[in-house]
């Protein structure tokens, strides 16, 4: 029997006017950046009521958030796939940074976007907005979850001086894709700062004589 909700819609055709509203979302990024993304035409090209659209996203930055999720969720896809070959913890926590780096480099203007969303201040006194998500989806995942997990393994406790360090690297990646979008750096230098810091933050520290 088909599940229909409260409000007279399936969990399925639900998930499907998601997925056709982040879609508007990122194809209006990719065209212009984060001012491209407007949520009037949001509503347009996905055909949904505006008011519709912001009872679900009370914002654009918690529309471009919903969506970072799904990009996140295709990396997380894809590590599983394709697991990170190098040897040792901080090498295959280096090569996420970079597999999710080349996913910015493929589509400049939903980079710039996605690090608009998060790392452009809000005003002072704006509280953050909580976004009721069109489908159910899982909790977040962010890149220091996915770094972790290709570091150590799924079954590996990660300890609290490691969630630090691996947010630290996480704050870096973010950091230098900024950099990289103003044409600072290049990201032959993209890649070489994250190994160096992967190596630095993650490396085990060598055991001294007694």
């Amino acid at each position: 029997m088909t599940r229909v909700s409260r409000k007279g819609r399936t969990p399925e055709a639900r998930a499907f006017r998601a997925e056709r509203v982040l879609d508007a979302g990122m194809a209006l990024a990719t065209r212009g950046g984060y001012d491209a993304v407007q949520m009037r035409e949001v509503a347009r090209i996905a055909e949904v009521a505006l008011s519709t659209l912001y009872r679900y996203y009370p914002s654009k930055d918690a529309l471009l958030a919903a969506a970072i999720q799904l990009q996140l969720d295709e990396l997380r896809k894809d590590i599983a796939q394709r697991p990170p070959r190098q040897r040792t913890p901080e090498g295959r926590a280096a090569e996420v940074l970079h597999r999710a780096f080349r996913a910015m480099q493929y589509n400049r203007g939903w980079a710039h976007a996605a690090l608009s969303a998060f790392h452009i201040p809000k005003p002072l006194g704006e509280r953050h907005e909580e976004a009721a998500p069109l489908a159910e989806t899982p909790p977040p995942t962010s890149l220091a979850e996915l770094m972790g997990r290709a570091a150590w393994g799924p079954e590996h406790r990660i300890t609290t001086a490691e969630y630090r360090a691996l947010h630290m690297l996480e704050a870096l990646w973010s950091s230098s894709v900024i950099g990289w979008l103003n044409d600072q750096i290049t990201p032959e230098y993209f890649e070489e700062r994250m190994k160096f810091a992967a190596r630095r933050l993650l490396a085990p520290e060598p055991e001294t004589g007694r």
